[in-house]
């Protein structure tokens, strides 16, 4: 809320656009190489949503693949740790 909703890169048509939910500035770093990979929670799309909306791959594993210790969790049976990265390949390391 400090800074505003970061602008989309994905929008090359000098049309700013949305960059999704609540994981959209760590879309926006990847898709514009600032970062290889980002790491957020899903429960209802916050990592596939800008994912697909700033044209990177966004993962959710299986709930409970990934242990969720330290994470203040939204939905007990939904929410998993997730990654964003620019390839499918990336997001497997990521895994």
């Amino acid at each position: 809320p400090h800074y505003g909703t970061p602008v989309n890169p994905a929008g090359t048509d000098g049309v700013e656009r949305i960059p999704g939910g609540s994981s959209s500035g760590a879309a926006v770093s990847v898709a514009l190489g600032l970062a290889v990979a980002a790491l957020g929670s899903d429960t209802g799309g916050s990592i596939r949503i800008p994912a697909a909306l700033c044209g990177i791959t966004g993962f959710k594993p299986t709930a409970r693949r990934v242990p969720l210790t330290g994470a203040f969790p939204l939905s007990y049976t939904l929410d998993t740790a997730c990654a964003m990265a620019r390839t499918v390949s990336d997001c497997i390391a990521m895994d």
